[in-house]
């Protein structure tokens, strides 16, 4: 992805950001362990790169190994606004089981779905576009 020849999408510390067809994909980077402080510049990225729009959203969490309780708990919450609808997008057993905790247990405030591939994730989002 290349920001500069297009401007619907951006790259940034942590995130790949873009929207195609009415839905946000946010793509993390390889990011070790997604603390407070990285979970609050993802959602501070995404809201100035969506300028404060609320979309449906297909977050890729591929590439990051864990999460901390707090960064999960902020995300389930504060950093879900303007998320319309949350799909999220993981690999391994390991992500299966914090998407599963986080969906469970953080409990976010908007329709939340885990998904282990990219097409089921956008047909399930497609029903949230605005």
């Amino acid at each position: 992805m290349n920001s500069k020849k297009n401007p619907n999408s951006v790259s940034t510390t942590y995130l790949d950001l873009f929207v195609e067809n009415g839905i946000l994909y946010c793509i993390y980077k390889d990011i070790e362990l997604v603390d407070l402080g990285i979970a609050k510049i993802c959602v501070k990225d995404r809201l100035e790169f969506s300028a404060y729009k609320a979309y449906p959203i297909l977050f890729d969490i591929t590439r990051i190994k864990q999460s901390t309780k707090e960064a999960r708990d902020y995300l389930a919450n504060e950093g879900n606004d303007l998320v319309t609808a949350s799909a999220i997008l993981i690999s391994s057993p390991m992500l299966k089981m914090a998407a599963n905790f986080y969906i469970m247990v953080n409990k976010p405030k908007n329709p939340s779905r885990m998904f282990t591939d990219r097409e089921s994730a956008l047909e399930w989002l497609s029903q949230f576009q605005i």
